[in-house]
């Protein structure tokens, strides 16, 4: 029940479901990727269910920039808890893309600006 209620909610209210059964099993592959894939899940501590799944490194454990100049190093981040990469005060660009060009599926990274 809850999955079918993350995938109305998610995915097919959002969009206008095609009439072409490989039209339709198309835009459901797409939202499965990006759910598993893009989408940190807060039963899994933030991670992607692919992150669990295949090991991978935590995005949310990685290394984080720190915009804040004067936030002290030793304070505490939000959970879960990250190493500050470089100096504070870092200046970052915010990317947001959508996966195939769908605008409910976003991707969302954070780059150091140049």
């Amino acid at each position: 029940e809850r999955c079918i209620r993350t995938l109305k909610d998610e995915c097919t209210r959002r969009l206008l479901v095609p009439y072409i059964r490989e039209d339709f099993l198309n835009e459901l592959s797409l939202f499965v990727a990006w759910y598993n894939g893009e989408r940190p899940h807060t039963v899994l501590g933030m991670l992607t269910p692919d992150e669990v799944y295949f090991k991978r490194p935590a995005a949310c454990i990685r290394s984080r920039f720190e915009p804040r100049q004067r936030w002290p190093r030793g304070s505490p981040c939000a959970g879960p808890q990250a190493p500050i990469e470089g100096r504070r005060g870092a200046r970052v660009d915010l990317e947001v893309s959508y996966l195939s060009g769908r605008k409910h599926l976003p991707i969302v990274r954070l780059q150091r600006a140049a």
